[in-house]
């Protein structure tokens, strides 16, 4: 990658992560303050970031980006009413994610009727080993890759190495994965993921404020993200085999 360019993409990095003068920027990114105010001036030019009251922030165009990106990604609209009525049957908070590198990107979420609601978007990076999310999408490869998410657990993180393989190890066996007050204190979640295609594995989860999760009701409610996950590909299969079905219909109309 030209190396202007991964300067540039650290800045924005950095300005996402809160950094958002100057000198602190120019700091953090180990760049002189002349270099790093041409290319911050650069990024505000082509609207990746925005200059205000002598601080930077992100720029309408990363949002113009992302929502290209979901349109991208049109197999959502297929699975939205999925997602509402299982949002609508559990009252609780329905994620669709993806793993890119160590992390998990929301696709998709739909607030149940809850009160309490998570405080999530599509587009949110968590690292991957702290969500239900993320943990039945690492358990879905080869275990021999397992160790390298779990290199920088926090000192304060509620589980151990040893526990989060065994989380792993749990998700290969029965592609179910749960999270309690890991990814943020007083949340849960419990996911389950199926194929899209070749390249694509994508999870769904059931999330929600901890208050809510009483008694063995995350447990309950792990058969329920399978059977959502299980809902999910069918829909997709059904799609595809429509398009299929209206292909050869061309073709045999021609």
């Amino acid at each position: 990658m030209s190396l202007v360019l991964s300067k540039a993409i650290r800045l924005v990095d950095l300005v996402a992560a809160g950094t958002n003068k100057l000198g602190e920027i120019a700091a953090a990114s180990e760049m002189s303050r002349s270099t790093t105010h041409r290319l911050l001036a650069t990024l505000v030019e082509h609207n990746y970031l925005t200059f205000e009251d002598g601080k930077y922030a992100l720029g309408y165009r990363l949002l113009e980006l992302g929502e290209m990106k979901r349109r991208s990604l049109n197999f959502l609209d297929t699975l939205r009413p999925i997602l509402n009525r299982y949002a609508a049957q559990t009252k609780d908070t329905i994620h669709l994610a993806v793993l890119d590198g160590k992390d998990i990107v929301l696709l998709d979420r739909v607030f149940g009727e809850r009160q309490l609601r998570i405080n999530s978007y599509p587009g949110l990076r968590n690292t991957a080993f702290m969500t239900a999310v993320g943990k039945v999408l690492i358990g879905n490869l080869p275990p021999k890759q397992w160790p390298s998410f779990i290199k920088d657990i926090p000192p304060s993180y509620p589980l151990s190495s040893e526990q989060i393989l065994a989380d792993f190890k749990q998700a290969q066996r029965s592609n179910i994965a749960k999270d309690i007050d890991e990814c943020n204190v007083g949340t849960c979640g419990v996911a389950s993921s199926f194929q899209v295609n070749d390249r694509l594995r994508v999870a769904c989860s059931i999330n929600g404020a901890t208050v809510y999760f009483g008694g063995n009701r995350l447990e309950t409610l792990g058969e329920v993200a399978k059977n959502l996950a299980n809902d999910l590909k069918s829909a997709l299969d059904d799609r595809l085999h429509n398009v299929e079905f209206d292909l050869r219909n061309v073709g045999a109309r021609r």
